[in-house]
């Protein structure tokens, strides 16, 4: 009888540990890449374009923040990655930081993945302690802080044109950030993409790869009108959420390919 008991509990936990074991393995990951472009030419910091208001522009920095990625399966549940490993600077100056890998995603199929241009509000506000990463404003994240103004740049462009001042010697830059503030409501300039898929299914050995693109020429003109002669400037203000308002449309699903 004591063996048989035995036995049976053997059993039991060998089972358990296998069913603890495929559940592991019942896991995956996918690639997002980062494509930048003006209409529809890849950006490069050496080339001139010219946006909707014949204004010339040369680019010379695009660093923005991609955070809180969740994808919805095809029964409208959602899979939510991980707060801590949400968080993503991409630089157009290192091309590495345009590939954001996310592993540990439940195996599925998924109809819906969704990202957010920008930094959350209670993240903004977090000890220093847990800010680490691509949130590290002494590292990664320098220069995409403003101290002045406790919060993270969401997205910084940076460039030349003669449609700006000689004073800033043909200097433009786009800073754009608030969060909605802390003790006081302060503009907000977060904003939320969801990109619907036919299918995307995520196995342990079938790796998917979405491309995202995000066409600059939009930021200009997307639903308001920004032009560099008006506005060569910008680090605050109603207009920010307005820049945010015109690129989150430039943010376009591209391609999906499997491994």
């Amino acid at each position: 009888m004591n063996f048989s008991i035995k036995h049976i509990l053997l059993l039991l936990t060998t089972g358990m540990l296998f069913g603890f074991t495929m559940k592991k393995e019942e896991k995956g990951s996918l690639t997002i890449n980062f494509n930048h472009l003006f209409k529809g030419e890849e950006i490069d910091f050496s080339k001139e374009f010219t946006n909707s208001h014949g204004e010339k522009v040369k680019f010379s920095m695009l660093n923005y923040f991609i955070s809180n990625i969740r994808l919805t399966r095809k029964d409208g549940s959602t899979y939510v990655v991980p707060q801590d490993s949400s968080y993503f600077l991409i630089k157009e100056s290192e091309p590495e930081t345009k590939k954001v890998i996310l592993k540990n995603i439940p195996n599925g199929k998924y109809s819906a993945i969704t990202l957010t241009v920008g930094v959350d509000s209670l993240r903004n506000t977090m000890d220093i302690s847990k800010r680490t990463g691509a949130l590290d404003v002494g590292g990664i994240a320098t220069g995409m802080y403003w101290v002045w103004n406790s919060g993270y740049i969401f997205f910084k462009m940076e460039g030349t044109s003669p449609a700006a001042p000689d004073r800033q010697k043909n200097k433009f830059a786009y800073h754009v950030g608030g969060f909605g503030g802390f003790n006081t409501k302060t503009i907000n300039s977060i904003r939320t993409k969801e990109f619907p898929l036919k299918e995307l299914l995520v196995t342990k050995s079938k790796v998917p790869t979405i491309n995202v693109d995000l066409d600059l020429a939009g930021l200009f003109d997307a639903q308001t009108p920004i032009t560099i002669a008006r506005n060569p400037s910008v680090m605050w203000g109603e207009i920010s959420t307005s820049i945010a308002d015109n690129y989150i449309t430039c943010f376009k699903l591209g391609k999906v390919s499997y491994n």
